[in-house]
């Protein structure tokens, strides 16, 4: 692929993944892959900064779209912390029984050390990754109800 074409491709004001850097350049009046250039930097520097801003952006920026989109992301976000709920007694109480601050805060150390002690490590994140996708789904059937109800 041409390197033209590829700079076409992300200076387009249509939409790339929910359209908010289009519409956000179109409401500002800046080029849309300056925004993008914009939001990329501070996703690399704070992750999850970056990646709520852009949630926060498309809620605020599409309310006319669909609640099933919007509920499923958030869903999706809160399965984050919620998988607290889904790990062991053992890895709830590792970093001294603290709850689920302490269990984000520490969760590198916690993985690495019960793969060290056990072996298996991803096991931590298999269940992370499962909480994220029921909890995008639940939040996303939600969505999905609450606009056929209207």
């Amino acid at each position: 692929m041409e390197t033209q074409r590829i700079l076409d491709f992300f200076k387009r004001p249509e939409k790339l993944l929910l359209g908010v850097c289009g519409k956000l350049s179109q409401k500002l009046g800046l080029p849309p892959m300056a925004i993008r250039i914009a939001l990329i930097i501070i996703t690399l520097i704070f992750i999850p900064l970056g990646i709520l801003l852009y949630i926060g952006l498309y809620l605020v920026i599409d309310k006319k779209k669909g609640r099933l989109v919007s509920f499923g992301l958030m869903g999706g976000l809160l399965g984050i912390p919620l998988s607290y709920y889904f790990q062991s007694d053992m890895i709830k109480n590792w970093p001294g029984n603290s709850g689920m601050v302490s269990y984000l805060g520490n969760f590198t150390k916690v993985v690495d050390q019960y793969d060290q002690l056990w072996g298996n490590g991803w096991d931590i994140v298999y269940n992370v990754f499962v909480s994220v996708i029921v909890f995008a789904l639940v939040g996303g059937a939600i969505g999905y109800f609450m606009d056929k109800k209207e």
